[in-house]
């Protein structure tokens, strides 16, 4: 029933497990489709979670769910189960999916689910050789790949053969050697006379990436090019495996989660609903330098005190000079660091990127600007100069803050850190400690 709301279904999925009605819950479970399982399992509790899982029947469906689920604890679900259990269960996933569920588990007991799988681990365990999040450990090596001197015919006859593949979206054509040489879609083949040998009409040279290719840049390669599948070659340009597109929409939503959460100064594993402490510990260090930052500002405020005693009132606009300089670093912290992610601003580009942030934080520092000085001269308190100072500060912060959300991205990923640590708590704390250095020099030579 895949038309059902998703409330509605969890709320039912609720009542009939707090109930105990655990035979109604099994015929609903029987009649829903397993993306709507899924996305059900990650509303609710790790208890009800556990329980609704159970209930699931078959192996096969309790496979297509768990593929499906968008959490990283998938070990919630399976870490009860028995070894033979869960590669019973492994046997009805793509290698790729039930490689990255296997490096969630103990190395021991991935082992002994290895052996439970029989002949199909062989597929899964060559994944697992791969760096994590790199493009080996994302791609399938369930893919269609035929002889370039191939005739359509047997091209065809062959396929038909096979039998159904994950990556069947296209036929990749390779040498004697098992070099990718070409690819070509089934469309392509089957509207071709059934004599004409392969090579003749595959377009040579296809997109690819290797083994060792982030996951990161081969999600940019499939949008980039309107891909449905890249395929993946090792150093030898030997075809090992292909990444499909609905891996690489995991990997988007995957890291698109991970930048979210490093903005604010946390990580994924919080998703995963660790204890008190456990969370506390994970949000500290972030939270520390945005105290230390803080208790650095209150130094800097120390040394202006003789400003503060003769104009107070300058201490009134402190709050909007922060607060502005904060939401413009923000923005452009945010704009570098997706614009890196997915491929649409590159590293080399420095300047351009730097210039053009620049330029729009020109325009709204000086919008702004014009518009305290309005205010300050209207509220007509303070020293006769105040109104410029303000203004003059709350520009300063404004284009202070704009080079630094800009270049500290850029900078990180010089350095191969992520960009996303350059924003939230780290950002807006140097904001904060470089916005009252600022505002309050212009005031100590102004007023």
């Amino acid at each position: 029933m895949p038309d059902r709301p998703g409330s509605v279904l969890q709320a039912s999925m609720i009542r009939l497990v707090r109930r105990g009605a655990w035979a109604h819950a099994g015929r609903l479970l029987e009649k829903t489709h397993p993306a709507d399982i899924a996305q059900v399992l990650e509303r609710l509790t790790p208890a009800d979670r556990k329980a609704v899982f159970d209930l699931i029947r078959s192996d096969a469906e309790r496979a297509e769910v768990l593929a499906m689920v968008e959490f990283a604890a998938w070990t919630e679900l399976v870490g009860e189960l028995a070894p033979e259990v869960i590669g019973r269960i492994l046997q009805h996933m793509s290698p790729d999916d039930a490689a990255l569920l296997l490096r969630e588990l103990p190395r021991d007991e991935a082992d002994e689910v290895l052996l439970a799988m029989g002949e199909l681990a062989d597929d899964v365990e060559s994944l697992l050789g791969y760096a994590e999040d790199t493009a080996g450990a994302i791609m399938t090596p369930d893919f269609f790949a035929l002889d370039e001197g191939l005739p359509v015919k047997t091209a065809i006859e062959r396929l038909q053969a096979a039998g159904e593949r994950e990556a069947s979206f296209y036929v990749y054509v390779v040498d004697a050697g098992e070099h990718l040489v070409g690819v070509l879609s089934l469309r392509q083949l089957i509207m071709q006379p059934p004599d004409k040998r392969l090579r003749d009409f595959m377009s040579s040279d296809p997109i690819r990436v290797t083994t060792d290719a982030d996951q990161e840049e081969v999600s940019r390669i499939v949008a980039r090019y309107d891909l449905l599948a890249v395929p993946v070659v090792d150093n030898a340009n030997r075809l090992v495996g292909v990444v499909t597109v609905d891996d690489v929409i995991d990997v988007m939503r995957e890291e698109a989660t991970e930048d979210i959460l490093k903005m604010v100064g946390t990580t994924v594993e919080e998703t995963s609903a660790p204890g008190p402490v456990r969370g506390a510990w994970i949000r500290f260090p972030w939270l520390a330098v945005a105290f230390a930052g803080s208790v650095g500002g209150i130094y800097l405020l120390s040394e202006f005190e003789g400003v503060l005693q003769k104009t107070l009132q300058i201490s009134f606009f402190l709050p909007t000079v922060l607060a502005m300089g904060g939401n413009v670093a923000s923005q452009c912290a945010m704009v570098v660091v997706r614009g890196l992610a997915t491929g649409r601003l590159e590293l080399t580009a420095v300047s351009r990127i730097l210039g053009r942030e620049l330029g729009i934080a020109l325009l709204l520092s000086l919008t702004f600007a014009a518009a305290l000085f309005v205010a300050g001269s209207f509220m007509s308190f303070g020293a006769p100069g105040l109104p410029q100072v303000v203004a003059l500060g709350l520009f300063s912060s404004m284009m202070i803050a704009a080079a630094l959300g800009t270049l500290l991205p850029l900078g990180f990923t010089r350095l191969g850190i992520d960009p996303a640590v350059a924003s939230g708590p780290f950002i807006t704390t140097s904001i904060d400690v470089l916005g009252i250095l600022s505002f309050f020099t212009i005031a100590w030579l102004l007023l």
